[in-house]
């Protein structure tokens, strides 16, 4: 029989500290090609140990206790399955608010945040809130974001499925979004508004990843991500050229429409916004990487006599 360790009868040796575990974990993710083995390392540790990425760096000395550390090497298991780092971290961050994020809906980009830019600075010249309708509403983040900066007051979001729907609705309590209303919609999406129905702002990050190539995706997105919020047909213009064609009739005049769109699509877009009736100042920008990624147009004025909604 092996004796007990001196200073203590049937004492169990000392766990790993915290910094072995992400430095181990670091280590398991660098063979498996993951991309930012560190950082990701730390946010999986982080994330399993219940703890913010700098509490764990301050906190590197402790030890891991054996169940803390099955729950590491279960979230480790998971992302070498595949599965999106945010599905494990169960949140991600857009902008000012922390979302619940899991397979019901498309995890936010860092792009669609940019457009939000967009949408801000074309907001600041107005002086007041406005009505929008979000197409595609995902987990809420667009619309809870237009929100809680203050660009809206109220919004529209439109949603095919009803598991995003679920999730935005999650998303929309735990920010007391009070003024987002959720609305499943067909893939027709103007049935789901009311007659007369109209908005100063429309704004969609609408499925533009093409049919063919739905199969050479990251697994993590393919596998893990609803196909309706990313197919976005063969060409990937089905959703947006419903969006282009019908903005124009739901919204005010002056009122805006934003898009954002496949990095591959900025002249077929601007395309379709120029031939929209109704539809002026069409535009493509660019991400910070400079690539073009997001689409815009304003509602035309239709003269001093028109009656106004």
């Amino acid at each position: 029989m092996i004796d007990p360790p001196p200073g203590g009868e049937g004492r169990r040796p000392a766990g790993p500290t915290r910094g072995e575990i992400v430095r181990g974990v670091r280590r398991e993710l660098e063979l498996a090609g993951i991309e930012a083995p560190r950082v990701e390392a730390e946010r999986l540790v982080a994330a399993a140990l219940s703890l913010s990425v700098g509490e764990l760096g301050l906190t590197g000395g402790e030890r891991v206790d054996p169940g803390a550390a099955a729950a590491v090497a279960r979230a480790v298991s998971r992302r070498l399955e595949g599965q999106p780092l945010q599905h494990i971290e169960g949140t991600v961050d857009f902008r000012r608010v922390r979302l619940v994020s899991d397979g019901r809906a498309l995890i936010p980009r860092p792009e669609t945040e940019q457009l939000l830019d967009l949408v801000a600075a074309w907001h600041r010249g107005l002086g007041a809130p406005v009505d929008a309708l979000d197409i595609g509403v995902g987990s809420g983040a667009i619309a809870i974001a237009l929100l809680d900066e203050g660009i809206a007051d109220r919004v529209v979001g439109l949603d095919v499925s009803d598991d995003a729907l679920d999730l935005a609705r999650e998303n929309a309590r735990r920010a007391a979004a009070d003024g987002l209303e959720l609305r499943l919609c067909p893939p027709g999406i103007w049935s789901a508004l009311d007659a007369g129905e109209t908005f100063d702002l429309i704004i969609s990050n609408p499925p533009y990843v093409t049919t063919p190539e739905w199969a050479g995706l990251d697994p993590a997105v393919r596998d893990h991500e609803p196909r309706v919020a990313l197919d976005g047909g063969e060409d990937g213009l089905d959703v947006i050229r419903t969006v282009v064609s019908g903005a124009a009739a739901r919204l005010r005049e002056g009122g805006a429409l934003f898009l954002e769109i496949g990095m591959s699509q900025g002249p077929a877009v601007l395309r379709l916004l120029k031939a929209a009736a109704m539809l002026s100042d069409g535009r493509i920008g660019t991400d910070l990487a400079g690539r073009p990624r997001f689409a815009s147009a304003r509602r035309a004025d239709s003269g001093p006599e028109a009656d106004r909604p």
